[in-house]
């Protein structure tokens, strides 16, 4: 299509890209025989609007000829996999249903799928995936040169912001199925179990894979009757451009089109009539949820590419009671996006907060159950640099001399990010991915500093941590979103200055997070993926897919750096199909076996018994875990050639050894007898470890080779394993101005707001907060305290508690020069100050300072404190009652008299009394004033 624009960069696009973003290797020479010229970008970009514009034309005609419903059922008719390995997937046709569903606003008709619909629908998809292409290429091109036609540098063309556009409008169906489905369903228990509503999932699940498994037998059947060349091509390939402008449908065609078509719509009553009664509410209930708002189709009347999809939303087509299940893969392998995109619609505070917590408290649940042993702390605090200063770290898992920091993130991006917004996507990214990168950094960095840390989790539980015993720290951030391909192209997050130069943190989604940890189920073998996908990220010329893809050459035994440097080639891409060869199989099998209760089915494994055996009594003897996750990363057949190079050494004396090249591997043979810092120190095996990528240490045993040493080579790209700062052995990246610009952008009043910051705006405005506190609550990361403390107290109430903490409490952290978030004062404390205040026995002018005390002195109790500083009102009891005094007798009052006034009286006189107090002694109580005011009507005695 695009070699038909007429052109010669189309024609360049058409023959491939990479030739065209630098000059490339000799001999050969790029497609335009020079590299891309802002002309030549101009001349495409106006063929393509050109294009588009008539392309846009003609998707208008059509679909006036035709319907919602026809296009929606052609495209599910030959884009979904009629097994039950393809059934629940992602429709490569979804962006055009989604586009469609946009602009058409027209759901159905008198005569359903008639033939002049049917043809008219299939013109439509066509269109529509042409209009995307075009589209595609102006984005492409967008940034290639600035306003005035001169070229930009190749390193700016491509921004975070523009990878999520396009993740937005060509990846479906983030997440595996299983491990999707365990995450929506521990998430809805959360909500549950605190005595929020949560529509019941398993009704949804069940009413999903009902549909899906009557349409298996459909698609197979309507498959079979497909004849025509081009239509047996659109099934075999997916792929529309290929299909003539001047299409026909032939009568036989459509009538099976139209028969298969009808047979896509569900009858709701077929779907429900086998649950009883409160099942079937909770189906009544989804449909309500997810059902197609026909007021909101076809609003995209400009035919923008960047549109809000009404089906990512409400996937439910109704047709009277019949249904058609649009997208599937939104139930399949996209459920915990569909949920989110549900309770963002409901005034549910609730939901808001159940995902950030289920989000940390998986992750360390998933990762605790690969190291046995470990010690684990959730929601840890330790001090600050500052008097009063309490930092709080998520969940910090310890294995031996290894340390796993995880800082959870629930919140999703906006759709304004993911529509390309680059101010939305920079300030969402910082708030999410960088906000818990800082909170790890700022860990290790103490760490660094101060030589230990002490933690203390919530329940009184303590963790301590030595700089000396700790040989690394791993940056875990696990969410409740995708970010992927931008958590594996770090590279767009240090240029917008999300994460630090260098930093390669683990960012993944909780399922994501579950299938790693079921996948690589001990610790060397988890480790050794962490530090192999570290390798692979940090290698600049390596252009690579998403984290599954990274997690399928790892357990298919590849070696891709490796790989890479044998082509001697300037740059190379991962390839995409890793996953699909060697992990989907995998993913199917398990699914199927979770589903119905059978056994686990065992995962693949990058090495096999034999060698995993070896490597474990390896560990078990030496307790050398850096060794043990080195021998992980390693290849197969590298260890089989370093155990063939080792066989055929001979028996070797004391004081000798074999050193041994095999390409990027040096192996060296020793005498069991000789230590291995000596070995290491000889100048044969220095040498070879400058000059290789990994290094393996090995002495012969009785039953064949044994290991003593792995270890990284100068030739790797972290280079020779050597003393350095904890923060540089972790991947942290340049930190030090980075941290600073964090940490000042962090804490600001008048930082950006992201869309999860308006969501809990909105939640909290629903909630009873005034919109005011509510934005000020979120600026300052101060919700989650405030809801803690109205937890804690009820009767407190959210506004109260939400002017104590935006008052008093944040003006007790600027005096102390700490960020309001990190303030050391326990919810209790909080308690108990605000308490004090309500009940008058603590002036508001002295809750600040009362909350200062509380912070220093955390052992002791706010009330004790209050009386060792003077701030308790029972102090001023001989003043008020000389005010009293002095109220009667200028207003010339008798208690005697005043005791038996009631009703309207007794108001009145009340007020009289307080006013003439508050006239002459502004500085009292006014609560203190009261109480002494009510006494009076006291019988005496």
């Amino acid at each position: 299509m695009l070699s038909g624009l007429g052109t010669r960069l189309s024609d360049a696009f058409a023959a491939g890209l990479a030739d065209l973003v630098e000059p490339p290797p000799a001999p050969g020479d790029p497609p335009l025989g020079h590299p891309v010229t802002g002309a030549e970008i101009a001349e495409f970009r106006a063929a393509c609007e050109r294009e588009l514009a008539t392309t846009t034309r003609a998707l208008d005609v059509e679909l006036a000829r035709t319907t919602l419903l026809d296009c929606l059922c052609l495209a599910v008719l030959f884009g979904q996999g009629d097994d039950g390995v393809q059934l629940g997937t992602a429709n490569p046709f979804t962006h055009e249903m989604e586009f469609l569903a946009s602009c058409q606003p027209r759901v159905g008709s008198p005569d359903p799928f008639s033939r002049g619909n049917l043809k008219a629908a299939l013109r439509a998809l066509v269109l529509a995936r042409r209009h995307d292409v075009l589209d595609g290429q102006l984005a492409l091109t967008d940034g290639w040169t600035d306003g005035g036609g001169a070229l930009v540098a190749p390193g700016e063309w491509w921004q975070a912001h523009d990878q999520l556009a396009w993740a937005w409008r060509s990846e479906h169906g983030a997440f595996p199925t299983r491990y999707d489905w365990q995450y929506s369903l521990r998430l809805a228990r959360w909500i549950r179990d605190r005595g929020g509503d949560h529509p019941d999932l398993t009704v949804l699940l069940r009413a999903h894979m009902f549909v899906l498994s009557s349409w298996g037998d459909l698609l197979r059947e309507f498959h079979g009757t497909v004849t025509d060349p081009a239509l047996r091509t659109l099934l075999r390939e997916r792929t529309l451009l290929h299909l003539p402008a001047d299409l026909t449908l032939p009568e036989a065609t459509a009538n099976d089109l139209a028969s298969a078509g009808s047979r896509l719509l569900v009858p709701w009553s077929l779907l429900t009539g086998a649950l009883a009664e409160p099942q079937r509410r909770e189906a009544d209930r989804w449909r309500a949820l997810l059902a197609a708002d026909p007021a909101a189709l076809g609003r995209n009347t400009a035919r923008r590419h960047v549109f809000d999809s009404p089906l990512a939303t409400t996937p439910l087509i109704e047709v009277g009671d019949l249904v058609l299940f649009s997208l599937p893969h939104l139930v399949s392998s996209d459920l915990s996006r569909l949920v989110e995109r549900v309770f963002a619609r409901l005034p549910d505070l609730l939901y808001h907060r159940a995902r950030g917590e289920v989000v940390e408290q998986a992750a360390l649940d998933h990762l605790a159950g690969v190291f046995p042993g470990a010690r684990v702390l959730r929601g840890g605090k330790y001090p600050g640099t500052r008097p009063g200063e309490l930092i709080e770290v998520d969940g910090v898992l310890v294995w031996r001399d290894v340390v796993l920091v995880v800082e959870g993130k629930g919140g999703y991006l906006s759709t304004r990010s993911r529509h390309g917004d680059p101010e939305a996507a920079a300030t969402e990214l910082r708030r999410t991915v960088g906000d818990g990168f800082f909170q790890v950094a700022r860990l290790v960095r103490a760490l660094d500093r101060d030589g230990r840390v002490a933690l203390t989790g919530g329940r009184g539980e303590s963790l301590t941590l030595e700089r000396r015993a700790v040989r690394r720290v791993y940056a875990v951030v696990p969410t409740a979103d995708t970010f992927d391909p931008l958590s594996t192209v770090l590279g767009l997050l240090w240029r917008r200055q999300v994460l630090p130069d260098g930093a390669l943190p683990v960012i993944l989604p909780v399922p994501e997070l579950h299938l790693l940890t079921d996948l690589l189920p001990t610790p060397p073998e988890l480790l050794a993926y962490l530090e192999y996908r570290e390798e692979l990220l940090a290698t600049p010329q390596l252009r690579t897919g998403g984290e599954l893809e990274l997690l399928a050459t790892f357990t298919a035994t590849m070696d891709v750096v490796g790989a890479f440097r044998e082509l001697d080639v300037p740059s190379g891409t991962l390839g995409t199909d890793h996953q699909e060869k060697y992990l989907d199989p995998w993913l199917q099998d398990s699914f199927h076996a979770w589903l119905n209760g059978l056994p686990p089915v065992p995962p693949p494994r990058r090495h096999v018994r034999a060698h995993r055996a070896k490597i474990e009594r390896f560990l078990a003897a030496t307790r050398d875990t850096a060794s043990a996750v080195v021998l992980h990363q390693l290849t197969g057949a590298q260890l089989g050639v370093a155990e063939l190079h080792a066989g055929r050494v001979p028996r070797l004396r004391r004081g000798t050894l074999s050193p041994h090249s095999a390409g990027e591997l040096g192996i060296v043979v020793s005498s069991p007898l000789d230590p291995i810092d000596v070995v290491r120190a000889v100048r044969p095996v220095r040498e070879l470890r400058a000059r290789s990528r990994w290094v393996v240490h090995l002495t012969p045993g009785v039953d064949g080779a044994e290991f003593r040493l792995a270890e990284r080579g100068g030739a790797h790209v972290f280079g020779c394993d050597a003393p350095a700062s904890l923060a540089r052995e972790s991947r942290l990246g340049a930190l030090a101005d980075w941290f600073d610009r964090a940490a000042a952008r962090r804490h600001g009043t008048h930082r950006p707001m992201t869309a999860a910051d308006r969501e809990d705006v909105d939640a909290l405005v629903r909630a009873g907060a005034p919109r005011t506190m509510a934005l000020g609550l979120t600026r300052l990361g101060l919700t989650a305290a405030v809801l803690d403390l109205v937890d804690h107290d009820p009767g407190l109430g959210l506004t109260r508690a939400a002017d104590f903490y935006l008052t008093h409490v944040r003006r007790a952290a600027d005096s102390l020069d700490v960020a309001t978030a990190d303030l050391a004062l326990p919810t209790s404390a909080a308690r108990d100050v605000l308490r004090l205040v309500i009940g008058g026995r603590v002036h508001p002018r002295d809750a600040a300072a009362l909350v200062e005390r509380a912070v220093r002195n955390p052992a002791e109790p706010p009330e004790s404190l209050a009386r060792s500083a003077g701030l308790l009102t029972d102090r001023d009891g001989a003043r008020l009652a000389e005010a009293l005094r002095a109220a009667l007798d200028a207003l010339d009052l008798a208690p005697e008299r005043i005791r038996l006034s009631r009703g309207r009286e007794r108001r009145r006189t009340r007020d009289r009394l307080l006013g003439a107090i508050r006239r002459e002694h502004p500085d009292l109580d006014p609560r203190a004033a009261a109480e002494h005011v009510e006494r009076l009507w006291e019988p005496p005695g």
